[in-house]
């Protein structure tokens, strides 16, 4: 039954024309005669530069609905008034710029009254607080991507967490697409900073459109190519290799981890036996020495060990050879051009497109099995004017990442900055530096992200306008093993003494280096991740400024996804502990809201209603919670098909949204 709705819902979306929620601000206002103060009906109000404009009513109110966020110019005009213009008037997203004009009776054509918007000192209808930044200061602001700029506003991070909540409680949207993880609901955040026109930041007072979302509303909206002439933008930064640590390096022969065994002072008698004081023996690990351990190995029944104390530190710095300091240098290239399609832009709407490509390279604190955090991010959105009244337009992302996995069991999680490496070596675990002095502790991760959608915009009337969005997401993880170590005996670390090149490449046989330092193979690389997940999703809203002092909006939205996860742990060192999970789903949610916006003078306040419902599309274990069987050791996968199972239900959620404003 649920397909059958879904079906129908989108048939419907797919058949309407269409626009998107959340993109565009209102610029509203009365105008009157300057000389009585009585209102003026049927002045034309028109936006210069686009095909906006609205009349004024018998109370010489007027509404511009559905316009950009921008600098705008405006003028109204009537006969036997001289023309006023106001300039540099702001629209902002989701809010309303009010306008007054005072227009001067003139017997004949006299000179245009020209004055300069200011900017309120309270924008009266926002509910919480609010940023809007446009892209004039986007240049001048020391960010290098969507994730840096909107971490630069008060109470939020770069990794868009809101006032301590996680980022997985941020609602992100680019021209009123949602952009999120649908396995984490993490903000992905790849449009290149070169597209953006501007961003609204929002942190409380959510309207009713906004579901799914706790923390803050972060609303981007993208450049469009210019419909005459072209235009472009590039900008390359780039940091040297430098150390992003304070202090020694952890590969310098004096560090905490190597000074030990490497200093002839203690290396060869053991920290206890030297002349280190008990305050120096304290700053670094304990170590018995070179010739302690020579001689218990001469003394076991393993000839293949009988090691020198000159031949074992060898062996030692051979394992511990590893350079993972930073030989590479940071950088980003964020570039985008755009402007009309040559040739046919003419015969198809002033068909124009805006290209942008981003990739930036953020080296790790040290070398994992990858060394750098690396994505890179292609972004083009293709406009058309059919008519005077009717947009449509395709916005396309495609991005790819390239990092170290920071789970060991499959997770989605991964290191993506210095300091998220730092936060675990700073753990005690690495006091045995495993994942210090080897590059396969971690294992490598591969993310590629693409979505498409397409939008078509139909005004009605200055007052009223539909949207209707149609989209696709896709993301793959690719997570696995490095490559296969080399296990030849083929160098030669003293003579007639052959090793492979351990401890680099994947083993999974368990097997530890000299003194148990370093993990040659078994707990290493253990997680594997191959999942896809497939996001379609359709949006309807309706909004009309019913009168002066009543903007009533309404829409609905269908979601549906397809997961094909696979994911675990590989572990022949403690197989006891693996874990495999596979889940192939298809659950189906969607939204009906409704809100009105009320706007009087130092009163403004939207009351919303927002139904919501969530239908797993698919079976659940129809058991008891004391099933020794099912949730014990007991459990056998070979049992699977002896549990009983029943369809899950569709639930639904009503809830009340209230936004008020009083300056």
């Amino acid at each position: 039954m649920m397909k059958k709705i879904l079906l129908a819902i989108i048939s419907l979306t797919l058949l309407s024309n269409v626009l998107f929620a959340g993109t565009t601000g209102k610029i509203v206002g009365k105008v009157k005669d300057s000389t009585s103060g009585q209102p003026l009906p049927g002045v034309n109000v028109i936006l210069e530069g686009t095909r906006m404009g609205a009349a004024t009513s018998k109370d010489g109110y007027y509404a511009i609905l559905n316009v950009p966020p921008g600098n705008y110019t405006l003028r109204f005009s009537m006969i036997g008034y001289a023309s006023y213009i106001i300039k540099e008037v702001r629209v902002k997203i989701d809010l309303t710029t009010v306008e007054n004009a005072f227009l001067k009776p003139v017997v004949i054509s006299g000179k245009e009254v020209v004055v300069v918007a200011k900017r309120p000192p309270v924008q009266k209808d926002v509910a919480g607080s609010t940023k809007n930044i446009t892209s004039a200061q986007i240049q001048v602001l020391p960010v290098s991507s969507v994730n840096d700029l909107v971490g630069y506003q008060a109470g939020v991070t770069s990794g868009m967490s809101i006032r301590g909540s996680g980022s997985d409680q941020t609602l992100f949207m680019v021209d009123g697409i949602s952009l999120r993880d649908e396995r984490t609901n993490q903000p992905v955040s790849l449009v290149p900073l070169s597209a953006v026109q501007a961003v609204s930041v929002q942190t409380g007072g959510f309207s009713a459109e906004y579901n799914n979302v706790r923390a803050g509303v972060v609303n981007l909206v993208t450049k469009e190519g210019g419909r005459k002439h072209y235009s472009g933008t590039i900008t390359y930064k780039v940091r040297p290799p430098a150390p992003k640590h304070f202090g020694i390096s952890p590969y310098d022969p004096k560090s905490y981890w190597l000074r030990p065994y490497l200093d002839p002072s203690v290396c060869w008698n053991g920290t206890e036996n030297s002349n280190w004081d008990s305050y120096q023996q304290r700053q670094y690990p304990k170590f018995e020495g070179w010739k302690v351990i020579s001689e218990r190995l001469l003394k076991d029944d393993d000839p293949t060990n009988d090691l020198s104390p000159l031949a074992l530190q060898r062996l030692y710095e051979w394992q511990h050879r590893k350079q993972g300091d930073i030989k590479k240098s940071d950088y980003n290239i964020d570039a985008g051009f755009g402007g009309p399609v040559p040739f046919i832009s003419h015969k198809l709407g002033d068909l124009r497109f805006y290209t942008s490509y981003r990739r930036a390279r953020d080296m790790y604190l040290m070398q994992l099995s990858r060394d750098a955090f690396v994505n890179h991010s292609l972004m083009t959105t293709i406009t058309s004017d059919i008519t005077p009244s009717v947009k449509f337009s395709i916005l396309g992302i495609y991005g790819e990442t390239f990092a170290t996995n920071a789970s060991r069991s499959g997770g989605a999680s991964y290191f993506q900055t210095p300091s998220g490496v730092a936060s675990v070596v700073n753990q005690r675990g690495f006091t045995i530096p495993w994942r210090i002095y080897t590059d396969i502790y971690y294992a490598p991760t591969s993310r590629y992200y693409g979505t498409l959608s397409a939008k078509l915009t139909q005004v009605l009337n200055p007052t009223t306008f539909y949207e209707v969005q149609v989209k696709q997401i896709r993301k793959q993880y690719f997570t696995s093993a490095p490559a296969l170590r080399d296990t030849t005996k083929k160098y030669q670390i003293f003579p007639g003494y052959f090793v492979d090149e351990a401890p680099v490449g994947y083993w999974q046989e368990p097997s530890y280096g000299i003194g148990k330092q370093v993990a040659l193979g078994g707990a290493v690389s253990t997680s594997r991740d191959y999942s896809r997940i497939t996001t379609t999703a359709s949006r309807f809203d309706f909004t009309s400024q019913v009168n002066e002092h009543n903007e009533v909006k309404t829409g609905f939205n269908v979601v549906y996804d397809q997961f094909r996860m696979s994911f675990g742990m590989i572990n022949k060192f403690l197989p006891e502990g693996n874990t495999w999970t596979k889940i192939d789903r298809n659950p189906i949610r969607g939204s009906f809201y409704a809100q009105d916006k009320l706007e009087y003078q130092g009163f403004i306040s939207i009351l919303g209603l927002v139904t919501e419902f969530t239908n797993p599309n698919g079976n659940w274990y129809n058991i008891t919670r004391y099933e020794r069987s099912f949730f014990s050791e007991n459990y056998n996968p070979k049992d699977e098909s002896k549990f009983l199972t029943k369809k899950m239900k569709t639930r639904v959620t009503v809830s009340p949204r209230l936004a008020i404003s009083h300056p």
